[in-house]
């Protein structure tokens, strides 16, 4: 009977030392939204417009307070950030140190109400155009626009819901926060829906798309379909996490962890 005991017991100190805690970071403004990029490091937008990026160790490493906030902001893999600005329709690049590097507005002859814009590799934006609910693919090089559909008219009346949109792992992803999140395929055709209103945001690890869940954050394989979750005892308005670590963002405060995937 000893064996077992201490084979459990040594899982338990696995599962402890898994989410270790680091450090915690004070934000003076309200955290309205946080992310991370692909090399594992946070970025946390305030309701006054600031853009705060932290270390995997909770060290601050620049500040973007020079404009209004982006409607909607993807750090990608940390040394080209995209912005995108509903009034003015405008899109910016950023480098590391919040400075534009470059912009554009996006052009009417293609999208007439852009709602929310998103990257698409280096050089495609994907646009949503509030004026006839379609999902357009735009090639900035070439200026064309690659895809051009409808949004499915069972899933929504109108964009008002529509809270984010990601491509990742050439899957097109969209967030309803009535309805949940809709993947789609590159083409624009709707693959998957995972029902679950209310959702606030998603992020990816790996292979994996997570969301928030009762317990915790719930982990979908979006190859093989296989679902895990990770259980989370204390309250959070975000929950991130990477290879690395677990961020815990409040309102006004961030948590850093040891984490093990």
């Amino acid at each position: 009977m000893i064996k077992p005991i201490i084979f459990l017991l040594a899982i338990f100190s696995m599962q402890a030392n898994a989410q270790k805690k680091i450090t915690s970071r004070e934000v003076t403004e309200e955290i309205v939204f946080a992310t991370v990029d692909r090399v594992g490091e946070l970025y946390v937008l305030t309701e006054k417009g600031q853009i705060q990026k932290f270390g995997i160790d909770g060290d601050l490493i620049s500040l973007y307070k020079n404009g209004p906030r982006p409607t909607l902001f993807e750090p990608r893999d940390g040394s080209r950030l995209f912005a995108f600005f509903r009034m003015g329709r405008k899109i910016q690049y950023l480098n590391p140190s919040f400075e534009v590097s470059s912009g554009a507005l996006i052009d009417s002859a293609f999208v007439i109400d852009p709602w929310l814009a998103c990257s698409s590799g280096d050089h495609n934006l994907w646009v949503l155009d509030a004026e006839d609910m379609t999902m357009k693919k735009i090639n900035t090089r070439t200026a064309n626009v690659d895809v051009d559909v409808t949004f499915p008219e069972n899933l929504s009346h109108d964009f008002s819901t529509v809270k984010s949109i990601r491509e990742y792992q050439g899957f097109f992803f969209l967030l309803d926060s009535q309805k949940g999140i809709y993947i789609f395929n590159g083409m624009g055709k709707l693959i998957k829906t995972i029902a679950h209103p209310d959702l606030p945001y998603f992020n990816f690890l790996g292979e994996e798309l997570y969301y928030p869940s009762q317990n915790g954050l719930t982990l979908l394989n979006l190859f093989s379909g296989e679902k895990r979750e990770i259980p989370l005892k204390k309250t959070f308005k975000f929950a991130l996490v990477t290879d690395e670590r677990m961020f815990l963002v409040q309102t006004n405060s961030i948590d850093f962890f040891e984490f093990e995937p």
